[in-house]
């Protein structure tokens, strides 16, 4: 699976985590899947997530990738 995430970088995103913030994600796929995740130890480890800060035709850029290790983006 792949989750776009709206934020500056992984190094954001995970201090947002620690913090205790609620991140979410969303699966774009059209292939079924699709729909809104919660970063947390219920998503599967190993997705793949994209980091995106704009749209362009309706859809994320992503600007750098990484994957869930279940507590934070590696």
């Amino acid at each position: 699976m792949k989750l776009y995430v709206k934020g500056n970088s992984k190094k954001a995103i995970n201090e947002a985590i620690a913090a205790g913030e609620s991140i979410h994600g969303e699966n774009f796929s059209i292939f079924g899947g699709g729909g809104i995740y919660r970063l947390d130890s219920m998503l599967p480890k190993d997705t793949i997530i994209s980091i995106f800060s704009k749209y362009s035709g309706g859809s994320p850029v992503a600007k750098s990738y990484g994957t869930w290790t279940g507590t934070k983006i590696k």
